[in-house]
């Protein structure tokens, strides 16, 4: 008697035929993911540093907000879709997520030194490292080092629609096309 509109049903005119999944393959660059991704880490961890001289406080979260913006820029730039990629951008959130808490700790030197930054790290040594390793790195700076790498890990392939997805699946790896 009285019929209401599927939301589910399938809808023909909508559908895409399948993506070249050849391109899509094609498409991927670690070279541009990686540095894209170093790019965007090096902006954060100076964002970081501006906040830390701008407000006095020490944001240790700031470095999982890092991890997912490298995550997104690796998959912006590299539109990657195979495991090298999440790896990579893991990597790169662990060291910037060290890199910042050591800018961070280079402002505070140079300050209670009464020292330029950029001679501040011109006199950084091995001892020096393990100092800041051991003194001022916290087992909680760790745990937000290992989250920013997971977190970068998640945001960094790419994303694929539905028919992307069967391009891809119907393509085989030696160009011919499945039927």
């Amino acid at each position: 008697m009285f019929r209401l509109k599927q939301k589910h049903s399938q809808n023909l005119a909508d559908r895409q035929p399948p993506a070249d999944g050849r391109r899509l393959l094609a498409e991927q660059s670690l070279v541009r993911g990686v540095a894209g991704s170093i790019a965007v880490g090096l902006l954060v961890c100076w964002l970081w540093a501006l906040l830390f001289t701008t407000t006095g406080r020490i944001f240790p979260w700031f470095s999982v907000l890092a991890g997912a913006i490298i995550g997104i820029a690796m998959q912006r730039f590299g539109r990657g879709l195979d495991w090298r990629f999440p790896v990579l951008a893991a990597v790169l959130a662990g060291v910037a997520a060290y890199a910042g808490n050591l800018m961070v700790g280079v402002l505070e030197t140079g300050k209670y030194l009464e020292a330029a930054p950029i001679n501040v790290v011109g006199g950084l040594s091995t001892d020096s490292m393990e100092y800041f390793f051991r003194n001022t790195i916290s087992p909680i700076d760790h745990i937000y080092a290992f989250c920013a790498c997971g977190v970068a890990a998640f945001f960094a392939n790419r994303r694929l629609k539905r028919h992307e997805v069967h391009g891809l699946r119907t393509a085989n790896p030696n160009g011919d096309e499945k039927d």
